[in-house]
């Protein structure tokens, strides 16, 4: 898909990770690919991970974190994504408490299920960001969409647009 919302300028946005620790989703000199999952140790949520997980030598060769987040606590992120494959270098960020916060600012959250909907965005280095990837609930995002948005958080919202 081609990114669906204009590159906008983020301010600081501390999140949890899996980790317990709490990282600025926007630093400065940051990039990142953030992939919004409803729940942790579903199928299509693992098949995305799995993935994503193929993707990350490109990521670390241009320097893009890969965040995965979710409506679930710490502890059951750091569980799953352990489970799924430790060695990719995900983070993992709780939007547990306050519920839905991280995902509600980027329009993902879905009030109806408590949970986030499936949609994945690039922030790139100066806090810019957009939307590059959607589908439906049941429905994996395509690989080639998160290839792209890796891509893009590296080198940058204005590059592109």
């Amino acid at each position: 898909m081609e990114p669906t919302v204009s590159a906008r300028a983020a301010s600081p946005f501390p999140v949890r990770t899996h980790r317990g620790d709490t990282i600025d989703l926007f630093k400065p000199g940051e990039a990142s690919l953030l992939m919004f999952v409803p729940a942790a140790f579903t199928p299509v949520c693992g098949s995305e991970l799995q993935e994503l997980a193929g993707l990350s030598g490109l990521a670390s060769s241009l320097d893009v974190r890969l965040l995965v987040a979710s409506c679930d606590t710490p502890a059951t992120l750091r569980a799953w994504l352990a489970d799924a494959d430790g060695s990719a270098g995900f983070i993992g960020i709780s939007d547990h408490w306050p519920h839905g916060a991280l995902a509600s600012h980027f329009a993902a959250f879905d009030e109806r299920s408590g949970t986030a909907h499936r949609r994945s965005f690039a922030i790139d280095v100066a806090g810019s960001w957009g939307q590059v990837a959607v589908s439906p609930a049941g429905v994996a995002r395509a690989k080639g969409d998160h290839e792209r948005g890796i891509r893009l958080a590296a080198s940058g919202w204005n590059a592109e647009h």
